[in-house]
This record gives structure tokens, sequence and C-alpha cells, in this order.
């Protein structure tokens, strides 16, 4: 005997619709292409601090030593790279 293949059965609406509610409003590729703009849109400086400190997981040491200052002033630069990306991003909903 062989089986058989199943049968597609109707949703009741209020599954669909729980779905959609918590389905994220931000594809992944979305996200990355506005994360990369405000990257781009960052002063130089700014942006190679916040890339070695986290892309790179290198804190603001990293920082420090890639534009050669010193740690106090890397630290700060980061933060401010984070408070412009948060700003950047600030219309999306990221806790999907």
């Amino acid at each position: 005997m062989t089986e058989r293949p199943p049968r597609c059965r109707p949703l009741p609406p209020s599954v669909v619709n729980a779905v959609i509610d918590t389905a994220p409003t931000t594809s992944r590729a979305e996200l990355v292409h506005r994360l990369e703009l405000a990257l781009a849109a960052l002063p130089p400086a700014e942006r190679m601090a916040v890339i070695s400190a986290h892309a790179y997981g290198e804190g603001a040491i990293g920082a420090a030593v890639e534009l050669d200052i010193d740690s106090g002033d890397a630290d700060a630069l980061t933060r401010n790279a984070l408070q412009l990306l948060r700003a950047a991003l600030a219309d999306l909903d990221l806790d999907d």
C-alpha cells in the first residue's frame, strides 16, 4: 500500500493573523542594506572606530590602535558612532 500525500488544509483566520502579527517587519537583507548605508554615512574616524570595536570585536583598544589615538578618545568615537547608527536605524523595529 502506498502512502497518500498529505492534503492541504486551510488554516483558520486566527492562526494566519497570529503569524502575520509576529512576523518580522524588516527582512534581514533590508536591515543589512540599511546598516551599510548608515555606516557609509558616518565620518571616517567614527566608522573605523565602530567597525574595529564592534565588528572585529576588538573594543576601544582595537579602535585606538587602528586610529592611532588614546583609548579614551577611541571609546568616545565608538560611542558617538553607535549613537549615530542608532539614530539612522531608529525607524526600524529591531525587536523582531
